[in-house]
C-alpha cells in the first residue's frame, strides 16, 4: 500500500514511488518527502477484535492546518525516524466489513467521522481517526466513519470532515437569532469558508475579516455582505471596522463571531462586539513558534483589556472542537441538497506530491483545499 511520508534521516530501507521523492522549504526547514510503499494491510472479517471494524481503500486525503506543526516537529526531532505519514482528512471506499457492521457495505464511499468530545461508544476514542489519512489502507471503528452521498465528489470529501464538523458545531453552539449580525475572522481559512457557506441559508447578516481583499468577489458569492481588511500585526486595528447602531448599515457592532484564530483576532475583535455578544473559537495559528524555537510573530493579547471589555459588554467567549456527529451529517445533507455551497478543492495526483505540498503551504493566493488523489 502507499502513503505520503514525511521522509527522515535513515531512508535506506524505503521503497519509494519513483519520481515521488522531493523537497521543500517549510518555515525555514528543509522539508523531505516522498510515496513510499509498505505491505498491505489484512482484513479477517470473522476475527471478534474485527466485530465493528470497516476496511477501506483511501481513495485521496488532504492536509490540514495542524499537519504543519506536525510535519515541522518530525524535522526538529533531528528526522531519527524512517517516515511520517502525513493526511488529516480522507475519502476511502469499503472494502470490507466486520460481522457486526451493519451500517456500511463494501462499495461505500466514506469520510473520518471526528466526533467530540465524545464518539457514541465509550470504548472508542472521540476525535479524528488518524492522523495519517494518506496511508492507502485503513482499519477502522465504524463509529470513525461517516458514509458520504454522491453529490459529493472525491475532491470535495478528501477535505470535508474538518472544515465542515467545526463550522457546523460553531454555527450550532452560537444560537444565532433573526436578524444577527455575523462575523467571520480570517475569512480564507478552510473552516471559515465552510462556516461563510453554512450561514448563507440563515436569516443573518454575515461579515468577513482578512488581511487582504483578495478573493473579495468570490466571498462574496459565497454570501458574504461585507468584507473588512485589518493588519493585525498593528495594535488597536478593531478602530479601522465601522461601527453602527443603525441596523440597515453594512457594519457592526456584531451579534457573534466566529474566528479560528483566536491568537491573532481575540484581543482587538471583542472591541467590535455588540452588547451581549458570542464570541467562537476553534484554533490558533502559532503553532509552530515553539517548535523552531523562534519569537512568536503574534502580538499578545492585552488580558485586562479583553477582561474588561468581555464583562462591560457581557460577552460569551466559547471554544470549540470539531463538532457531533449530527453535525457532520447536517453538513452532508445540505450539501446533497444544494443549501451548502463549496469552493471545489484542488486535485493533484500523489504521484506529484511536491505539487500538493506547495499548494498546500506555500501558495498565498490559494482559494479552498487542495486533495491528494491515488489514481
Amino acid at each position: 500500500m502507499r502513503q505520503l511520508c514525511i521522509i527522515g534521516r535513515d531512508r535506506s530501507s524505503l521503497d519509494i514511488v519513483a519520481g515521488t521523492e522531493g523537497r521543500i522549504e517549510l518555515e525555514g526547514q528543509d522539508v523531505r518527502f516522498g510515496v513510499i510503499e509498505t505491505p498491505d494491510l489484512t482484513f479477517d472479517p470473522d476475527l471478534d477484535s474485527n466485530a465493528e471494524k470497516v476496511f477501506i481503500r483511501v481513495r485521496a486525503f488532504s492536509c490540514n492546518y495542524r499537519d504543519r506543526a506536525l510535519i515541522l516537529a518530525m524535522v526538529r526531532s533531528n528526522r531519527t525516524s524512517n517516515y511520517y505519514v502525513v493526511g488529516s482528512e480522507f475519502v476511502g471506499e469499503v472494502l470490507a466489513t466486520g460481522r457486526a457492521v451493519k451500517d456500511f457495505k463494501p462499495g461505500d464511499r466514506v469520510i473520518a467521522d471526528g466526533a467530540f468530545p465524545e464518539s457514541g461508544d465509550p470504548a472508542v476514542a472521540p476525535g479524528l481517526p488518524t492522523n495519517h489519512g494518506s496511508r492507502e489502507l485503513q482499519i477502522l471503528h465504524r463509529r470513525k466513519l461517516i458514509k458520504i452521498p454522491s453529490a459529493v465528489s472525491d475532491e470535495l470529501g478528501g477535505a470535508f470532515t474538518i472544515g465542515a464538523q467545526t463550522s457546523y458545531s460553531m454555527v450550532r453552539r452560537l444560537q444565532l437569532q433573526k436578524g444577527d449580525r455575523v462575523l467571520v475572522a480570517a475569512a480564507k481559512s478552510n473552516t471559515s469558508l465552510f462556516a461563510i457557506a453554512a450561514l448563507k441559508s440563515l436569516p443573518v447578516r454575515v461579515y468577513a475579516l482578512s488581511t487582504s481583499r483578495r478573493h473579495e468577489e468570490r466571498l462574496l458569492d459565497l454570501g458574504v455582505d461585507g468584507l473588512f481588511t485589518v493588519d493585525p500585526s498593528r495594535p488597536g486595528w478593531s478602530q479601522s471596522i465601522p461601527l453602527s447602531d443603525q441596523q440597515d448599515d453594512v457594519a457592526g457592532p456584531f451579534d457573534a463571531i466566529i474566528d479560528p484564530f483566536a491568537d491573532i483576532y481575540l484581543g482587538e475583535i471583542v472591541k467590535v462586539m455588540a452588547q451581549g455578544g458570542r464570541y467562537i473559537t476553534c484554533g490558533i495559528a502559532d503553532q509552530h513558534s515553539s517548535l523552531l524555537g523562534d519569537e512568536s510573530p503574534i502580538l499578545p493579547i492585552d488580558a485586562s483589556g479583553f477582561a474588561i471589555s468581555m464583562m462591560v459588554q457581557n460577552l460569551t467567549v466559547m471554544g470549540n472542537c470539531l463538532g457531533q456527529t449530527s453535525d457532520l451529517q447536517a453538513a452532508l445533507d445540505d450539501f446533497a441538497t444544494g443549501r451548502l455551497a463549496l469552493p471545489q478543492p484542488t486535485r493533484v495526483t500523489a504521484l506529484d506530491p511536491k505539487t500538493f505540498f506547495e499548494q498546500t503551504y506555500l501558495q498565498p493566493g490559494r482559494f479552498g483545499k487542495v486533495t491528494c488523489h491515488y489514481e
